[in-house]
């Protein structure tokens, strides 16, 4: 953070002007950060950037209308005309009569262990440059291999301050990578990725980032077709991950609920899924990538549990939507960058282990398809999938096969759930974001054969 000026002042300078001016209620988003980014191409560190990711969002509450305005020029003149902005517009725009207030969460900030590290704000240039090289030696398992991606390291700070009491300040450092590989052999192409993102350093595997990308690409090759028909699927952690992760978030997302797009609307006491599918989400999970000791409005989450043994439990809320489901504000609001509105979103998803291990479910396996690193993914609000499957791998009689092409995954959203047959017992924590090997029965999958 620049000691020539300071956040909180700022924030609370917002507060005032926008009070001064006819406001009911103020509440300024205030984000500081720098990013360091580098760009590889063709195995090679072709740029490095570093980047600022810093400004305010201001919003004002006037009988009962809102107006937002940002800036990202941190000036006395540029603060007090981004203000009479967003007052001017809450002025002229129509009344909400759904909104009740600004929240006034004053509970004690809880501490997140892990969440800062030194070692990832201080890292040179010289250091992130021999860990890139050293990721990118890793990935090369022949000479011939493409190999591209992206770095990244920085911190943030972010200021929540309002008009009903709510005053938060966090820090956060994060350092990301990802990978991909290309492998030919003549008309033959294989080719595969890996990520990992944390808060600290000593967590970061940027290692297996290169040697997955690069052994995956390389089992990529001598891909098949397979013919149309109904197979089991298995999903690794990250498929799990990818797939029920993103259905589970638009399923409970009380603004979605509310506006009837939700995936689960009306569904709180009901089975939604397998008895084998039980998840809670943990928003202070320590060196969690997505954990956060306050939402995006100021407030306090706690763990929640989303589903139970298939049955759903509660949605997630912020100020806004809470009162328009008739549940508690379950501190959720998030914001895609200080210049947007929150909406409830989760944070670090854990979904529950079995009591088998992922060897006994793919041995067991007598025909089916084995996916990694991948997602079945839905189209907006829409439940159907269709998806093509990337990484996948045909399995016969517990043993894996061949990677498959051009084959089409067609399902939806609630048939993932409901055919949830095994769960394994290993679960991957990715940063926080917890799943194990899933095995789905039977579901459509379109073969180009």
């Amino acid at each position: 953070m620049n000691s020539d000026f300071s956040l909180h002042d700022l924030a609370e300078k917002v507060i005032r002007i926008g009070l001064s001016k006819g406001a009911d209620q103020v509440e300024a988003y205030t984000l500081y950060g720098a990013v360091r980014g580098v760009q590889i191409e063709r195995g090679s560190i072709r740029r490095f950037t570093d980047t600022s990711n810093s400004g305010i969002g201001i919003r004002i509450l006037k009988n009962k209308a809102t107006g937002m305005a940002s800036t990202t020029i941190f000036s006395q003149e540029s603060i007090e005309k981004t203000v009479s902005e967003a007052v001017s517009l809450a002025k002229i725009s129509p009344p909400d009569t759904n909104f009740i207030s600004l929240p006034s969460d004053t509970t004690p900030t809880p501490i997140i262990p892990d969440r800062c590290d030194d070692n990832i704000s201080e890292l040179s240039i010289e250091d992130f440059t021999e860990l890139i090289l050293a990721t990118i030696q890793e990935a090369k398992i022949r000479e011939d291999a493409i190999i591209g991606g992206n770095f990244s390291a920085g911190k943030g700070e972010r200021y929540i301050i309002n008009s009903a009491g709510v005053d938060r300040f966090s820090m956060q450092t994060s350092v990301s990578g990802f990978l991909s590989t290309k492998i030919s052999e003549g008309d033959d192409i294989g080719s595969s990725y890996h990520y990992d993102a944390q808060t600290t350093l000593k967590k970061f595997d940027y290692l297996s980032i290169g040697k997955l990308s690069g052994e995956r690409a390389l089992k990529m090759l001598g891909a098949q077709k397979i013919d149309t028909t109904n197979l089991p699927i298995l999903m690794d952690p990250e498929t799990t991950y990818g797939t029920l992760a993103p259905i589970l978030a638009n399923g409970i997302n009380a603004f979605n609920v509310f506006n009837r797009t939700a995936f689960f609307v009306d569904k709180i006491g009901d089975q939604i899924g397998s008895p084998k599918l039980s998840v809670f989400d943990d928003p202070l999970y320590p060196g969690g990538v997505d954990s956060a000791p306050f939402d995006d409005e100021g407030v306090v989450p706690k763990k929640i549990q989303l589903v139970e043994e298939g049955i759903l439990q509660t949605y997630i809320t912020d100020s806004y939507t809470a009162p328009l489901v008739e549940l508690e504000n379950t501190g959720h609001a998030s914001r895609f960058s200080f210049a947007s509105k929150p909406r409830p979103s989760p944070y670090s998803l854990n979904f529950k282990n079995g009591d088998i291990s992922k060897d006994a479910i793919l041995s067991d396996l007598k025909e089916g398809i084995l996916l990694i690193d991948s997602s079945l993914e839905s189209s907006g609000n829409r439940p159907q999938i269709s998806d093509q499957i990337n990484q996948g791998f045909y399995v016969k009689d517990g043993e894996i096969q061949y990677p498959v092409k051009e084959a089409v995954v067609g399902c939806t959203v609630y048939d993932i759930f409901d055919k949830i047959e095994e769960v394994s017992k290993e679960t991957e924590n990715r940063s926080g974001h917890i799943a194990p090997w899933i095995l789905l029965s039977p579901i459509r999958i379109s073969g180009g054969k």
